[in-house]
């Protein structure tokens, strides 16, 4: 990969960082809201839980789409760690093949959910449905991108480098 890619990529990871940490930060901002103003001033406010909910969901299918690499989420490998490396990529060519084929499955029902959802808001701030939960759908082709990278990275002349 040339220089100019990986700086490319160094940027929008950096970016895609900056954007996951705004989500959480805008979600717990607005919980200490929210708890402020009920506790505190005995004013609860109609739209801070709704608003909590929704950076939520965001942060965390954004966390789970750009900054959690593919080979760091959460996995059980008890199986996977006795196997020898030829065991071990076998496996993981098993696991990336079988998540892209869910996952392949489930953008197009994904997309179609979203679309039935735009006739929808949500019921205090009044925001598109499909813009709260849009976030699913940027997961799965994220998520999906990576499962290929890493599958034709397994099946490549450096396979050890994506176990």
């Amino acid at each position: 990969m040339n220089e100019n890619l990986k700086s490319l990529f160094s940027t929008l990871r950096k970016l895609a960082d900056a954007l996951g940490v705004l989500f959480f930060v805008v979600a717990f901002g607005g919980f200490i809201v929210q708890v402020f103003m009920r506790y505190v001033m005995n004013r609860p406010l109609a739209w801070t839980e709704e608003f909590v909910m929704i950076a939520f969901i965001w942060a965390v299918f954004w966390a789970a789409a750009f900054m959690v690499r593919i080979k760091e989420h959460v996995s059980f490998d008890v199986l996977y760690d006795v196997l020898s490396d030829n065991g071990r990529r076998a496996f993981a060519i098993f696991a990336m093949a079988a998540m892209l084929i869910a996952f392949g499955l489930l953008i197009p029902h994904t997309w179609d959910y979203l679309t039935f959802l735009t006739r929808k808001n949500s019921p205090v701030m009044r925001l598109p449905m499909e813009w709260i939960y849009g976030c699913y759908l940027i997961f799965l082709v994220s998520f999906s991108g990576q499962g290929l990278h890493r599958l034709f990275g397994l099946m490549g002349r450096n396979w050890r480098h994506h176990i």
